[in-house]
């Protein structure tokens, strides 16, 4: 891996952090306040939280190199080659079909709506371009940022010529490191 560059959204690692402190600020309350049954309910619970928000906001991530791309999400790593790479949509998230298969990144999700409300005309039509722009594909959302590093990446592999790496692999699993 050449030159890696790790997307993964403040927002999403923010959140994350603010759901486990919440839940830690719950356990600690029950210690000082309640019993031992309380406490030990309390972690149960609490813990399944702490779990879900790492697995939900920490974990995923895209890794953009020169060779390829990686993508981490809660329950499946995939990583892949540009040349076994088909194509790079914004659709619903930034997502990369291989081999006719769709595999979406948890970490570069498309924006609402109301973003598309929030973007000048301008936006909607690039310099030099006829075609429009769309909302997921916005430079100002984190799909349409994580799909502009990926496609000049790939366009570089593919007109530096380089010979394929053919590389393609999923892994599965909630303890995926």
């Amino acid at each position: 891996m050449n030159n890696p560059e790790k997307f993964r959204p403040t927002s999403a690692l923010v959140m994350g952090w603010v759901l486990i402190a919440f839940f830690g600020g719950f356990i600690a309350q029950s210690i000082y306040y309640g019993g031992v049954a309380e406490a030990i309910f309390t972690l149960a619970i609490c813990g399944l939280g702490v779990f879900g928000s790492y697995l939900s906001f920490i974990k995923p991530y895209v890794v953009i190199f020169d060779e390829g791309i990686k993508i981490v999400n809660p329950t499946k790593e995939i990583t892949a080659s540009w040349d076994r790479v088909d194509e790079i949509e914004t659709k619903y998230s930034m997502s990369i079909i291989v081999d006719g298969r769709t595999f979406y990144a948890w970490a570069a999700p498309a924006p609402s709506r109301r973003h598309g409300k929030r973007m000048h005309k301008s936006d909607f039509t690039p310099r030099g371009s006829a075609h429009p722009v769309r909302i997921g594909d916005s430079p100002r959302s984190d799909s349409g940022a994580c799909a502009y590093i990926a496609r000049l990446r790939r366009k570089d592999f593919i007109s530096r010529a380089v010979p394929a790496h053919n590389i393609f692999q999923v892994k599965s699993g909630l303890f995926i490191k």
